[in-house]
């Protein structure tokens, strides 16, 4: 009985089939651009009217040439400059409008997607942070995103409008000369093709890399949070070697990378010379001769540099393209990942707390954990009790506050709350009963007042002072400068163990919870700190109910129950004297920490 991996695995065939084209990104991305339907037609509309002022330039030029300058006819000067300005500052404003819409509509999307990954972050379930590296989940906030937003802002002017002067530039060389349109048109795929063919292989390389970023995003966020670990015990060469490591094999993945989308570029540039040098050639030959005129050989002359110019900056944005391509692959994993805990269409509101919480005929396992298991486990806390768990470590205490707090599902019978199945509620208005203090205690990078007023926003100040009245926190709170409002520093680091844990339990206390969870809650505490917490703890059960989870048997000697945990089964339950008297696993445990504590008192 193993829990099933929380991800949708995408397969080696998934992944094939995302070839990394336009296509997989157009498709990706059509959800976020939906809602700027109007902004895009707008767009589409500044373009063509552009199109039709530059598809019309080549025509008038010719026109110009051969029947103006060549024939000295003023009028037809003059009507050809008066349009060519006409049409020089319509498309100055067209052109200041689309840059308008196309960056501020790629921004847009840019904030929806990225607001998009952030709320699927938090759907995720327990399990898929015990197993993702966090460099890996914030790698697609950073480079993905940017990636992304890159090929967004530059599509506009590097591949659409390109993409558009290429289709009329093929119009406007077969009216200008049908002939050496054809020859040009016939040749023009060679300019293509090659660059085509590296791009395959530049995309699959992009995202490559972005997966090398992602272990490398891990890899530091890592050593930033294990930097004490790492300087006691002289690690620092040796993650050294390993960050080398690693960096290395992005070095490799990204040069080839980086020169393969670089060698797109060159193998367009490189054929449009040789394309335009031939072209050129037949066209000099033909005005030489009077086939064409020479304000055709111009006229031509300049469409097909301009189409070619545009060729070039289409093979240009295959390096974001490809930058896109890997991060969007690499950003759709992400989205693909489904919670394994999750809110049934028909869940309810959870009623108030009023009789009792039970753990029927649970049977849990973890997939990386193959023998550890949870079998028929049955247990029953009712409402204004205390329950103790303690046990050595591994024998599933944390697992059952894992159920309890609903981060897993059982995988056989069921956790109920006053007689209905958690699953048949919604996990926030459960939770929204529940006050919890972890063993790590995380503090937000803000004021301690905000810290606490976390429990429960619209705490007044009163409540506020109360909760770090019991949580044993008030008088170090009024003794610093400013007091409410002093800064914790991230993760609380500017205050030490035992405070964070109490601003934690104050945090819990605030909500004036129904069910409160306690997980290790006391283990940064002195003595004398933890017996005054007891006392409080012992003092509220009577209007709460309280599950404290422990290795410190003194926090559980006033519990109403204390259950023995071992290999996943309950070995022993009574009240401390009860289980002293068994003299079991209980009182085994409880006689070494006596002894630890007598020996620490001697020494």
């Amino acid at each position: 009985m193993v829990a099933t991996n929380e991800t949708n695995a995408i397969t080696k065939d998934e992944q094939t089939a995302h070839s990394g084209d336009v296509s997989f990104v157009v498709g990706f991305m059509r959800p976020y651009l939906k809602p700027y339907k109007k902004a895009l037609w707008w767009l589409a509309g500044i373009l063509l009217i552009e199109m039709a002022f530059n598809f019309s330039f080549p025509l008038v030029t010719q026109h110009l040439i051969d029947e103006g300058l060549q024939k000295k006819n003023w009028e037809i000067v003059v009507w050809v400059l008066g349009f060519l300005a006409f049409a020089a500052v319509a498309n100055i404003a067209l052109g200041i409008a689309s840059d308008f819409l196309y960056t501020r509509t790629a921004t847009h999307v840019t904030r929806d997607l990225r607001q998009s990954l952030f709320d699927h972050m938090h759907r995720m379930s327990m399990p898929y942070f015990h197993r993702t590296q966090t460099g890996t989940i914030t790698s697609r906030f950073s480079g993905d995103i940017v990636a992304t937003e890159t090929a967004l802002v530059t599509s506009v002017p590097y591949f659409v409008t390109p993409a558009l002067e290429v289709i009329y530039s093929t119009v406007l060389l077969l009216i200008l000369s049908p002939t050496l349109g054809a020859i040009a048109l016939i040749s023009s795929p060679l300019v293509v093709w090659l660059p085509k063919l590296l791009a395959t292989k530049a995309f699959k390389l992009a995202y490559d890399k972005r997966r090398a970023e992602g272990k490398l995003m891990g890899v530091v966020q890592e050593n930033v949070s294990a930097q004490p670990v790492l300087k006691a015990f002289s690690l620092i060469r040796r993650v050294r070697d390993d960050f080398k490591g690693i960096n290395t094999t992005w070095f490799g993945t990204a040069s080839r990378g980086n020169f393969q989308a670089a060698l797109v570029e060159r193998a367009s540039h490189s054929g449009l010379y040789v394309l335009h040098i031939i072209v050129f050639g037949i066209g000099v030959y033909w005005v030489f001769n009077d086939t064409i005129t020479l304000g055709t050989l111009v006229a031509f002359e300049g469409v097909f540099l301009s189409m070619g110019y545009a060729m070039t900056d289409v093979t240009q944005y295959v390096p974001n393209l490809a930058q896109a391509v890997g991060g969007v692959r690499h950003m759709e994993e992400f989205l693909r990942e489904r919670p394994s805990v999750v809110d049934k269409s028909t869940a309810m509101e959870a009623p108030y707390f009023s009789r009792l919480i039970e753990f029927d005929r649970v049977g849990f396992g973890y997939e990386s954990e193959s023998d550890f298991r949870l079998e028929d486990f049955s247990l029953v806390i009712p409402k204004g009790s205390m329950l103790g768990i303690v046990g050595p470590s591994g024998s599933g205490k944390s697992t059952i506050l894992n159920l309890l707090l609903r981060f897993n599902d059982p995988m056989t019978g069921a956790v109920r709350f006053d007689d209905l199945d958690l699953r048949d509620m919604t996990q926030a208005s459960y939770r929204h009963q529940l006050g919890v203090v972890f063993q790590e205690n995380f503090l937000f990078n803000t004021t301690i007042i905000e810290n606490i007023r976390l429990g429960k926003p619209d705490a007044s100040m009163e409540e506020i002072k109360e909760a770090a009245r019991l949580a044993e926190v008030e008088d170090f709170i009024l003794s610093l400068p400013q007091q409410w409002q002093t800064q914790v520093g991230e993760r609380g680091s500017q205050l030490s163990e035992g405070q964070r844990q109490r601003i934690a339990i104050a945090r819990a206390l605030v909500r004036d919870p129904a069910l409160l969870v306690l997980d290790e809650a006391t283990s940064a505490l002195d003595v004398a700190t933890e017996g005054r917490l007891n006392e409080t703890l012992l003092r509220i059960k009577k209007s709460r109910t309280v599950v404290m989870v422990t290795h410190r048997l003194a926090s559980v000697v006033g519990a109403d129950r204390v259950i023995v945990m071992e290999d996943g089964r309950i070995v022993e339950s009574g009240t401390h004297k009860e289980l002293i008297a068994r003299a079991g696993l209980y009182a085994r445990l409880w006689q070494i920490q006596l002894n630890t504590a007598q020996l620490s008192v001697v020494t």
